[in-house]
């Protein structure tokens, strides 16, 4: 028996749960409680246990598909999992290992019984795999393995690290199972362009390794990035290609426009240096790793420092020192060189982006720079600087007088003119980029770590009490907090506001046939279609199960009618095959503008004439 392995019960019975608890907690485990179907895969998911036992009969969610969703995250698809149910039909059975159950134990059951599976599946999961379960590529344990090999006979080669960039992001827009997808991808694309001696493995999560026996490793990052950046865009939908970003939320709370995957290479050799252990040879790697991710786009850094002897000790000067960070918005190849080195002479790590878009994934890690220097041909720049947290200081890079005018006009700290002479442009940046100052003590920096950890919990608290987690649009409690304001800004300035009421045609039909987490895909991509059809100050939110609310401000009925067959259009006439060559989706809505003071009676009507669509044929809208 593993001491204190956490095992994670779900059942809907709090009688059971209790008497289970007692029981294992009697033999050494630690026990959490699920409730329901939708808890154990949110539970599951947040802190993974080394055990789950789920009852079939559960609400929200029942067991089958709670198993189903687990087996399909790559954070908890090697987890063993237990099925404890009355439910003893052979069929029942049957759905619970082809759902991806490991073991079946019907209820009564005998405790001994029950605490000796537990021991044998336990005992089974931690002889640690040799093979990472997703890819079957070697894992870990064997990656490590290999490097201590090489390390201890002197050979001479490379290890890259691979990451992917964006994949939390892409993985909240399209779902785990596209995100397993992209992973599957790059394993491919590694294995396939990875020389026949070279060992290739996969860390985990979203990392992989090759260690290259060749001498050129440059050439190796090239190919996996050309090749990657080729087949990565068969995994989005055409309308996210077109737009060139998803839209996510970042780990601080911030609403973000994030690029497409791509990848970060670290790439440390032992033809310069000399690396003492596999943990030296990997420290160095994630260094590099860290500043592959200050670049926008697929990108690689090379370790190319030589060994030296050792430096006098001087730690106690550098101990905690902290380089600030300077944005960097440039899509000039060569004007962005040059202000690169300039700002790192002034002390500053840079992180370089070619557009809007690359620097908003470059804020969702590190969303406070001390300095920005950008283009502003792009008007979106000053809407990005605006929502930085903290004032920032920004250097506009402009082509001539007009726009130096422009730009102090909106608020820039300087604006240079760049001409034909780069080398112009490196004396006036030098006059306007102050030194840095790298000053900040260990303590110091764990205090604004800490202090931004808190505002980025506090912001994420907000909106998961506001937003629906599936699709990301507002959820009812959002929508009946605001309608009142919403009505009574309208009353207060004499216009008129409307509301759309909307309902997926035949839902539960999809639900039945193509399974829940296809009719997840349906939900949020009808999301994404609301979202195109609607303006910047229109309210659009999940009010329950497949139906949406639409609060449109300013806006009569005749205008209303028109986004709701907009969207209705949009729905109709989406490439559903992509997802699923038998499906067809339409959607129905019901329009009301509000007449008097009373803004829920206008949503009642809305509602009404909505079922009205329905009666008449669906995918109508009917005002």
């Amino acid at each position: 028996m593993t001491p204190q392995a956490r095992i994670l019960v779900a059942d809907d019975d709090p009688a059971l749960c209790l008497l289970l608890r007692e029981t294992l907690q009697d033999a050494g485990y630690e026990v959490t409680i699920a409730g329901n179907g939708d808890e154990l895969v949110r539970m599951a998911q947040d802190q993974p246990p080394e055990l789950i036992l789920v009852d079939l009969m559960m609400p929200l969610m029942d067991g089958f598909e709670a198993i189903r969703q687990l087996r399909n995250d790559t954070r908890t698809a090697h987890l063993p999992m237990i099925i404890l149910t009355a439910r003893s039909t052979s069929s029942d059975v049957v759905t619970g290992f082809d759902s991806g159950a490991d073991d079946y134990i019907i209820k009564p059951y005998d405790i001994d019984v029950l605490l000796a599976r537990i021991r044998s599946h336990l005992r089974r999961a931690a002889q640690l795999p040799v093979r990472n379960p997703l890819t079957g590529m070697p894992g870990n344990v064997l990656l490590q393995a290999e490097l201590e090999r090489q390390l201890s006979q002197g050979h001479q080669f490379c290890l890259l690290w691979i990451d992917l960039d964006n994949f939390k992001a892409f993985n909240d827009a399209y779902g785990f199972a596209r995100g397993d997808r992209a992973i599957h991808m790059l394993a491919h694309v590694i294995s396939e362009t990875a020389a026949r001696e070279d060992f290739v493995g996969h860390i985990g999560g979203d990392d992989f390794a090759i260690v290259h026996f060749g001498n050129a490793p440059e050439e190796l990052c090239k190919q996996l990035i050309a090749q990657f950046d080729k087949q990565v865009r068969s995994l989005y939908d055409q309308r996210d290609l077109d737009r060139g970003y998803l839209r996510g939320i970042d780990r601080h709370g911030v609403a973000r426009q994030f690029g497409l995957l791509s990848l970060s290479i670290a790439v440390v050799t032992t033809s310069a240096r000399t690396f003492t252990s596999v943990d030296h040879m990997s420290q160095v790697a994630a260094e590099l790793k860290q500043a592959a991710k200050h670049i926008s786009g697929s990108s690689y850094v090379v370790d190319r420092r030589q060994s030296a002897p050792p430096a006098p000790d001087n730690s106690h000067e550098r101990r905690g020192q902290h380089r600030p960070e300077a944005l960097l918005i440039i899509p000039n190849e060569a004007l962005r060189a040059t202000i690169a080195t300039t700002v790192r002479l002034q002390g500053y790590r840079p992180m370089i982006a070619t557009t809007v878009v690359a620097a908003q994934g470059l804020l969702a890690r590190h969303p406070a720079p001390a300095l920005i220097i950008t283009d502003v041909e792009d008007p979106a720049i000053w809407k990005l600087w605006r929502t930085l947290a903290i004032p920032t200081p920004l250097i506009a890079i402009v082509t001539d007088e007009a726009a130096v005018q422009a730009a102090h006009a909106r608020g820039a700290t300087a604006a240079l003119i760049v001409g034909e002479n780069l080398g112009d442009l490196t004396d006036q940046l030098l006059l306007h980029v102050p030194r840095a100052a790298i000053t900040e003590t260990a303590e110091r920096q764990r205090q604004n770590e800490l202090i931004r950890e808190l505002q980025a919990r506090a912001s994420r608290f907000e909106r998961e009490a506001n937003e629906d987690s599936l699709t990301g649009l507002f959820n009812r409690r959002y929508v009946d907090s605001c309608i009142n304001d919403l009505s009574a800004l309208a009353a207060q300035h004499g216009q008129p506001i409307s509301a759309i009421m909307a309902d997926i045609d035949n839902f539960k039909q999809i639900n039945d046939q193509f399974t829940h987490m296809l009719g997840n895909d349906v939900l949020r991509t009808v999301a994404d279609l609301m979202r195109q059809a609607i303006r910047d100050h229109d309210v659009v939110a999940r009010y329950g199960g497949e139906e949406f609310l639409l609060l449109l401000p300013n806006t009569p009925l005749t205008v209303a009618s028109a986004i709701a067959e907009q969207i209705r259009t949009l729905v109709e006439g989406y490439t559903w095959h992509r997802i699923e060559p038998r499906l067809v989706v339409t959607i129905s809505l019901g329009v009301a503008e509000q007449q008097g003071n009373d803004p829920h009676q206008m949503v009642a009507i809305a509602d009404q004439r909505l079922y009205v669509a329905k009666r008449s044929g669906k995918n109508r809208v009917e005002q």
